[in-house]
């Protein structure tokens, strides 16, 4: 093996390193903090709405432009959730209930015949839904949920096994964000009716 090739693996090993390292920790803190870094679950779900439209958009693109789109899409999902509180949070709840649709979709094996588009979109009209009549709980469950998602593919888990750690890994989650609002982050919306609590 030449000096080269070896450099090459070598880097590729860290790229793959520092890619876990950050899905690592951008699971953990959408799995228990989603509801108080409102902005980083937004930013999320816009990252990879761009990484999961971006191919179906821009066809015959580089991975590296897709993944540029990808950041971008995140970035602009944050900047709106700092601005635009309620439409960016509404948007997080479309683009997170259709990718986690589709996530579902794929990871139960069923065999649909529409289109991808149609699942994602059946599935943001859930989680715009979810987002408009139930705000923070939607935002806990759905942030639970992506944390989840993202953290799942890191433990190489399979099998029925994959389901149980993946439902109590989104229980963990939601009972840790449930107990943190409650009891010290009260983050209240400004925009739409009045939140019940």
């Amino acid at each position: 093996m030449s000096d080269s090739n070896s450099k090459l693996i070598l880097l590729k090993k860290v790229e793959m390193t520092i890619t876990l390292f950050f899905s690592m920790i951008l699971g953990i803190l959408l799995l228990f903090f989603g509801r108080r870094l409102f902005w980083l679950f937004v930013g999320v779900a816009g990252f990879i709405a761009g990484l999961t439209l971006g191919p179906q958009l821009i066809s015959g693109q580089s991975e590296l432009a897709i993944l540029l789109i990808a950041i971008i899409t995140g970035v602009i999902g944050a900047f709106l959730a700092i601005m635009l509180e309620g439409l960016a949070i509404l948007i997080a709840g479309f683009l997170a209930g259709g990718y986690l649709m589709t996530a579902l979709v794929v990871s139960i094996g069923i065999s649909v015949s529409v289109e991808p588009s149609v699942i994602y979109i059946i599935g943001g009209i859930i989680g715009l839904l979810l987002v408009a009549l139930l705000f923070d709980w939607a935002i806990i469950i759905l942030s639970a949920l992506l944390g989840a998602q993202i953290l799942m593919p890191l433990l190489h888990i399979s099998g029925s096994v994959y389901w149980l750690v993946f439902l109590l890994i989104v229980v963990a989650g939601i009972a840790v964000q449930a107990g943190i609002w409650h009891r010290r982050y009260i983050v209240k919306r400004t925009w739409g009716r009045r939140p019940w609590y």
